[in-house]
């Protein structure tokens, strides 16, 4: 495909020209690369991408990256095995096809949605009397990025405008277009190297339209290498000549790459300067800042090639630079520049969070510290519960659903894979017959709590309050920029409190549409059947942060169970290789607390909790929640072993409904399971623990949690269900006698 169609004249406008020092540069770069280029283009018209590219890594790691695989599943793939063998479906198999060269003209539909994400974040820069000088693209929702040879100092950016939304609606009519002033004394840094050639410049006032910059999202930055391979498609989102907004889409292939440069086939016109290029999961690669018209007969069969060839500085460079640039620059530029280089995702941000923002105090301009927001909407109650004469209540959070107390089986749907489907590289977990249980030891591929996973919302991980950061266990290797305390699940992530050897909290999303039961015993999704646990340790962290097998070894009678935080069905969900890797994830000790053996197995109490909110909830009506679930750690636990025992647990379910945010918190004890004094083997001597009726589970509030754990979760105590006051209220608290308290709020 070209250019889309419909393109509008500015007037006869003529967009910045690339200065003479660039263009000879790119020029020079081309004719080095003659060699490289040709094997890629031959590579590609034979049918064999995958041999374009040299680099065996990082093959491996864009496969890894586009499907979710494992390391021996996505060596598998690499040497052509299909991707159907591994249960990969949708976007993940198309685009494990298309780097192997099939299907290459399928993407999935979802690959539209992704796409105006990022088309949304980029503007054309334009003169005060709206002659266009190029492109450039939000990187925040307060930073723009573009090339030096467009913005090259802060004199010019004051006399420059970006405009957004400057595009067509699909009559073919323009849309309203919002236009800011740039702000260089909040924010400039530029670099004129011509192998760089990039300014970043803070948006200032807006001057027309009634968008906030925050409306139009941004795209990060991010310097993996698993973001392209030679061969493969690019996308560029511009403003040729200064024109309506235009996206360049297929048959634009990554021919070259440099340490700071890539070279594409593609169609770009003057005024593209600036322009972002795009991954297919419409990842920033590059910043467009050079083309020209190409001829070149470098093919096999000597068909000559009538495409532009284009230059465009490479993410990772940008990002490199910026690395060494910033260590002299303000807290508060480095607070602006933050969710650029750390944002939690690596597409396009449709409701980011909150950078400092300029506040107004009669002309004087200060930079605003106040923590971002976690939460976009305010909730409102849910419809009343509708009862059934067999005892079911029905109600709707965000869909119907329906419980039954006692009597009714739970069912776990399973999902079979084929029959050569491969289990996960990498520590096997399992020491009896059966158990295969494989702990990924890459915990590099690991993508978390996603904060934006809720859709339309953005809410943070709880923050430690004051003391807890001094007990919070720091992880033994921290990259820069990276969070010294959130360990990195599949799907899920916790923050330790290594005094007590436990974690402060677990947020874990759980997708009931892609939702997989893994089979205990195999590792494998099936339906669900008991099996000795083995459990392991998370290196990532000190031995001391955590407990160990050795806590619940040797008991007699039992009395401790090594309980589930985050429960191992929740996060198994995705790809076939990504619900394996969660499920072995949640055995990990970070994610094991001793909790009393009725407490922990009766379906009536905590376990009947989590499972309702899966089985019953996300699984039967394909819905979307978070979860944050943690130990509440009192001064007088009693002790056992080397630990103190938490006495009550908490979690906290986060769901959207008709469009609102909701929060539903309940809290559990298992006090009066436990005696006052607990042996260091809890020996014969110990109490009748027979009788379960004394546990006590309470619906509670957010505000409630967060007093009792010295947690903060924010605005999220705003959306709370059963919260009075605007969810400030911590009296609302009541003890659950069955369901039916639920439907009382819910």
């Amino acid at each position: 495909m070209r250019r889309l169609a419909g393109t509008v004249c500015t007037g006869g406008a003529v967009a910045m020209k690339v200065p003479e020092r660039i263009e000879q540069a790119a020029r020079r770069r081309v004719e080095q690369a003659t060699s490289q280029r040709e094997r890629v283009l031959a590579a590609v018209q034979a049918g064999h991408p995958l041999d374009a590219e040299t680099d065996e890594v990082r093959k491996l790691r864009r496969i890894q990256a586009v499907t979710g695989m494992d390391p021996d599943a996505s060596k598998s793939i690499l040497e052509g095995k299909s991707p159907r063998m591994f249960g990969l479906t949708g976007e993940a198999r198309a685009g494990a096809e298309r780097i192997q060269g099939k299907t290459t003209d399928f993407v999935g539909v979802s690959w539209i949605d992704l796409a105006r994400g990022g088309a949304n974040a980029v503007g054309r820069i334009v003169q005060s009397n709206l002659k266009p000088l190029g492109s450039g693209v939000l990187i925040t929702d307060r930073l723009f990025l573009t090339n030096n040879h467009v913005i090259e100092n802060p004199q010019a950016a004051r006399a420059l405008l970006v405009e957004l939304d400057y595009e067509l609606d699909v009559d073919g009519n323009a849309r309203p277009s919002t236009r800011f002033a740039f702000d260089p004394d909040t924010f400039f840094l530029t670099s004129p190297q011509d192998d760089l050639d990039f300014t970043i410049v803070a948006l200032g006032n807006r001057v027309l339209g009634a968008r906030d910059a925050s409306e139009f999202g941004y795209c990060p930055l991010f310097a993996t290498d698993d973001r392209h391979l030679l061969g493969e498609f690019v996308n560029i989102v511009q403003h040729p000549d200064g024109d309506y907004k235009q996206v360049v889409i297929r048959e634009n292939r990554l021919v070259t790459r440099f340490d700071t440069v890539l070279h594409y086939m593609a169609d770009t016109l003057p005024g593209s300067s600036g322009s972002p290029v795009f991954n297919d999961q419409w990842e920033l690669v590059a910043l467009h800042h050079w083309g020209e018209p190409f001829r070149e007969a470098s093919l096999p069969s000597g068909e000559r090639i009538s495409k532009d060839l284009n230059e465009g500085i490479r993410i990772s460079a940008i990002v490199r630079t910026l690395e060494i640039m910033m260590k002299d620059r303000s807290p508060e530029e480095r607070a602006l520049l933050e969710p650029a280089l750390r944002s939690p995702t690596r597409r396009a941000v449709l409701e980011p969070v909150k950078t400092p923002a300029l506040v107004s105090d009669g002309g004087a301009k200060a930079i605003s510290t106040e923590p971002p927001a976690v939460v976009r909407q305010a909730g409102q109650g849910l419809p009343a519960p509708v009862l059934h004469p067999d005892g079911a209540v029905t109600w709707s959070i965000p869909l119907e659903l329906t419980v039954r107390l006692g009597g009714g089986a739970l069912v776990e749907r399973a999902s079979r894979p084929s029959e050569s489907e491969e289990r996960p590289a990498g520590r096997d977990v399992g020491t009896s017959a059966g158990e295969a249980i494989r702990i990924d030891p890459n915990y590099a591929n690991r993508n978390g709590y996603d904060p934006d996973f809720l859709r339309g919302f953005h809410i943070e991980l709880p923050r430690l309050g004051p003391g807890l950061r001094e007990q919070a266990a720091r992880k033994l290797r921290i990259a820069d920029g990276e969070d010294p305390f959130e360990l990195k699940y599949q799907h899920f992530s916790i923050v330790m409190n290594a005094a007590r050897r436990m974690a402060f909290f677990t947020a874990c999303n759980i997708d009931g549409p892609t939702w997989i039961s893994i089979n205990r015993d195999t590792g494998l999704p099936r339906e669900s059947a008991e099996a000795k646990e083995v459990w392991f340790e998370d290196e990532r962290i000190s031995p001391d942060a955590q407990c160990h097998q050795d806590l619940y070894d040797r008991q007699r009678p039992r009395a401790f169970d090594r309980g589930h935080l985050v429960r191992r069905q929740d996060p198994s969900w995705g790809t076939t290789a990504r619900a394996q890797r969660a499920n072995a994830d949640t055995f990990h000790f970070t994610n094991c607390t001793p909790q009393q053996f009725h407490f922990n197995q009766q379906a009536r109490y905590w376990q009947g909790i989590e499972r309702w909110i899966l089985e019953d909830n996300v699984v039967a009506d394909r819905e979307r929640v978070s979860v944050f679930t943690g130990p509440i750690f009192g001064e007088d636990d009693p002790e056992y072993r080397y630990v103190r025992v938490p006495l009550a647990f908490w979690k906290i379910v986060v769901f959207v409904q008709d469009g609102k945010l909701r929060a539903t918190a309940v809290r559990a004890s298992q006090e009066e399971l436990l005696p006052r004094q607990l042996p260091e083997k809890w020996g014969g001597s110990a109490e009748d623990l027979s009788d379960t009726s004394n546990i006590r589970e309470y619906l509670s509030t957010v505000a409630e949690i967060e007093r009792l754990t010295g947690l903060d979760f924010g605005p999220l105590r705003h959306h709370d269900m059963n919260g009075a006051d605007g969810g400030e209220s911590r009296a609302r608290e009541r003890i659950i006698q069955g369901y039916e308290d639920f439907a009382a709020v819910i």
